[in-house]
């Protein structure tokens, strides 16, 4: 683990994994969550020859909190710890929460990024799609509309106290709207104890990094670039039984961006982007080559 004092002031942590000498890949998580999130094969990294720096990104574990973050901001962060590693060119992939923040990363860095990967990422959804989404997501955008960020901070701090007490329990929740592979998948010993080990540091000062997130994923946020403006390989993986982001949002998402393309797995849920880690990052990284 490292930290490093940002620009501005801000500190702010990540950690590197899997093979010290192999490409780099930025790896952006989901929310919540930090830097110890990784997938369950411990071996998995340094089998593909990767170098991957992981992030807390603002306000989760050791990083401090930038009220208000767009996810824009996420560019800057990535841009100085790759200065920091003396790094040039790299490749980024988000996950989930992170697709859009691992987007802008392309977008605005684009001459470093060499390839951009998102997995069953999160996309902007209409009225219809967000109505067909799991009932935690349509509560927390119900909330932030009708009551703003303090009141959804509110919330978030009743589960994160849950959370510590019980590091599984949001896995639950989320758990219980979504498709039996994904059930079967979180039920299993080794994802559960890196979840429960990811969601314990992420939350370990509070929920600001959280709330952060999920106000600036809220559907009609802006996001802080455009999409259209990413110029390096990029490429899509989603399930067509994903409850916490729509299929049809992520075809739109995947028109807009030049060049893009994407694989849909069927009978998939969520968790499709661990359950498929290995063959994502080996496509990932022939992208472009």
């Amino acid at each position: 683990m490292a930290t490093m004092t940002l620009a501005d002031g801000r500190e702010y942590a990540f950690e590197e994994w899997g093979d010290p000498t192999g490409e780099v890949l930025f790896w952006l998580y989901g929310a919540p969550g930090g830097r110890l999130a990784r997938h369950s094969d411990p071996d998995l990294w340094s089998r593909l020859g990767l170098r991957v720096v992981t992030f807390d990104r603002p306000g989760y574990g050791l990083s401090t909190p930038l009220p208000g973050r767009s996810v824009s901001h996420m560019a800057a962060d990535v841009e100085a710890v790759a200065d920091r590693l003396g790094v040039d060119r790299f490749v980024v992939q988000g996950v989930s929460a992170g697709g859009p923040h691992a987007l802008a990363v392309a977008a605005l860095l684009s001459d470093r990024v060499r390839a951009c990967g998102l997995v069953c990422s999160v996309a902007p959804v209409t009225e219809a799609e967000e109505a067909a989404m799991a009932q935690i997501n349509q509560e927390s955008f119900r909330v932030i509309r009708e009551e703003g960020r303090d009141g959804i901070a509110r919330r978030l701090v009743n589960l994160r106290e849950d959370i510590l007490a019980d590091p599984l329990a949001g896995q639950r929740a989320h758990a219980a709207d979504a498709p039996e592979v994904d059930r079967a998948w979180l039920s299993r010993p080794e994802v559960q104890r890196i979840a429960a080990e990811n969601l314990v540091d992420a939350l370990r000062a509070g929920v600001d990094g959280w709330v952060d997130d999920a106000v600036s994923l809220t559907p009609g946020r802006p996001w802080g670039f455009d999409p259209a403006a990413i110029t390096c390989p990029t490429r899509f993986w989603h399930s067509d039984d994903d409850t916490n982001v729509p299929l049809s949002a992520v075809q739109r998402l995947v028109s807009s961006i030049p060049g893009a393309d994407l694989k849909i797995w069927h009978d998939e849920g969520h968790t499709a982007a661990s359950r498929n880690a290995e063959q994502v990052l080996a496509d990932l990284l022939a992208v472009g080559r």
